[in-house]
């Protein structure tokens, strides 16, 4: 193999590595309280969650009270399992 080859490689196992590990800023030392977060903090630091569903989780928020448990937000229009499995150690209800 060549210098430029071996460059490629090495680049394009970092840069994989770097996005699972970090997609779109998110680290499982991250923690949202959905009962404080804006839409922007919800959209940005919980995976699987857009503007859209960021919204109704505020919204919902703002109707029904603060959040005690992830069955609460399971009621959150768009909000389903698999979501709250992929964020179970970055929410918190405090």
């Amino acid at each position: 193999m060549d210098i430029k080859t071996l460059a490629f490689l090495g680049l394009s196992f970092f840069s994989i590595s770097a996005f699972a590990a970090d997609q779109k800023g998110w680290s499982d030392e991250r923690k949202i309280n959905v009962n404080q977060a804006t839409v922007e903090q919800l959209d940005k630091g919980l995976l699987g969650v857009g503007p859209r569903i960021a919204m109704e989780i505020v919204k919902h928020r703002d109707q029904h009270g603060p959040y005690q448990s992830v069955e609460d937000l399971d009621k959150v229009k768009y909000v389903g399992s698999r979501m709250l499995d992929k964020n179970k150690g970055r929410i918190i209800f405090d």
